[in-house]
């Protein structure tokens, strides 16, 4: 019997309401709360089914009422309205409780507030220096970060539960550096970085200046493949260095569980190309500055969640 006012709550009912824990029916409490798959579920604890021949006790109804409020409250920070019962209580119909759930699944990857930001995580050093002669040829170089997590599933838990990156990325001149280097140095003051990456989506580069050729805020975790992905590019309008340009981009190491995860490991890259400028400096337009990437992580709440998706760890690629 379906669950409706004026009827016996049973087994059958209760059950229907969770789902099961890698759930991914949208009228089902556990496709957001429990193991789910993809981009559902958060991994928390999945709430024990019912036996068929078992009568739904209040404390059972209000174990589910207490976790669809926590999931409402890590959305939303407001409870769903939702009452539970105590034991004792004859347990009333409420015909909120299935369109809480659903909207629960609607909106699941919205997030109230998540944890302080860790900044400069695993403390990343600064790459050593990135020095050219003077020359005519064109100087491309790649700095990155990747950011592992401890399991496929860890990194599915992260994002869904509102943990977000963000990718930093500057220079320094060294001694004795020339207006190439400066040029250089501003290449990454233009990309600056990326902001806010999430689950689906990211808040744009960080930085200012030059001229912006694309800024995809539409990519994040579950947008990534194992080829690189560009998210920013940005040509340089500095006098004389007009064909430098910078991008940064991203990619993962493709999925690796069983419940529709994209990756254990993401990178970052920013890429510089720089050219030979012209002018009165052009006999002596070499390379001399220092480069540095960070990746800050801001995890997901555990006020109404319980900690699920563990730490992450940076580790800076090349040399």
């Amino acid at each position: 019997m379906a669950y409706s006012q004026g009827s016996l709550i049973e087994a059958t009912d209760y059950n229907n309401l969770l789902g099961t824990n890698t759930s991914t029916n949208t009228d089902t409490f556990h496709a957001v709360w429990a193991w789910a798959n993809g981009s559902r579920g958060y991994g928390q604890t999945p709430i024990s089914n019912v036996a068929v021949s078992s009568t739904v006790t209040a404390t059972q109804w209000a174990t589910l009422v207490n976790n669809i409020n926590s999931a409402n409250l890590h959305i939303r920070n407001t409870s769903s309205g939702l009452t539970a019962n105590t034991a004792g209580q004859i347990i009333g119909h409420s015909g909120g409780l299935p369109t809480t759930i659903t909207r629960l699944n609607q909106d699941r990857l919205l997030f109230a507030t998540n944890s302080a930001v860790i900044t400069n995580h695993n403390s990343l050093t600064a790459y050593s220096a990135w020095s050219v002669a003077s020359t005519s040829a064109t100087q491309t170089r790649s700095f990155g970060a990747n950011v592992q997590f401890e399991s496929p599933d860890r990194a599915r838990f992260f994002f869904n539960a509102g943990g977000r990156l963000k990718f930093n990325c500057s220079a320094v001149n060294n001694a004795g550096a020339n207006s190439r280097s400066a040029a250089v140095v501003n290449l990454f003051t233009y990309a600056g970085g990326i902001a806010t990456f999430g689950a689906n989506t990211n808040g744009g580069r960080t930085g200012t200046g030059g001229t912006l050729n694309s800024n995809d805020t539409a990519k994040g975790y579950y947008g990534a493949t194992i080829a690189n992905i560009q998210l920013v590019s940005v040509t340089s309008t500095t006098s004389s260095y007009t064909s430098d340009s910078v991008t940064i981009t991203y990619r993962t190491n493709g999925p690796q569980g069983q419940h529709n995860d994209n990756g254990t490991i993401l990178s970052f890259w920013v890429n510089i190309s720089s050219s030979q400028g012209s002018g009165a400096l052009s006999f002596d337009d070499g390379i001399n500055v220092t480069p540095t990437v960070t990746v800050d992580v801001s995890y997901p709440e555990t006020t109404n969640l319980s900690n699920t998706w563990g730490a992450v760890t940076v580790t800076r690629q090349g040399s």
